[in-house]
């Protein structure tokens, strides 16, 4: 239970723009994992792979700042 009243805690402290980049990550985890087929995405996948990081990083760094 720990883990639940810490995780509370890093969530109460993020603001609307982290909301955004979550979201914008999770979107783009998405497309990599529900789209892998499309040739689209099969081209520029490691693009997108690398933006996801970039944003999931961002995301975590900004968690263990505050």
């Amino acid at each position: 239970m720990k883990i639940m009243k810490w995780a509370k805690k890093k969530i109460k402290k993020m603001t609307i723009c982290d909301y955004a980049v979550l979201k914008t990550a999770l979107i783009i985890l998405g497309i990599i994992i529900g789209a892998y087929i499309a040739d689209f995405v099969k081209q520029y996948v490691m693009y997108f792979a690398i933006v996801f990081v970039a944003l999931y990083v961002y995301l975590l760094t900004t968690m263990f700042k505050k």
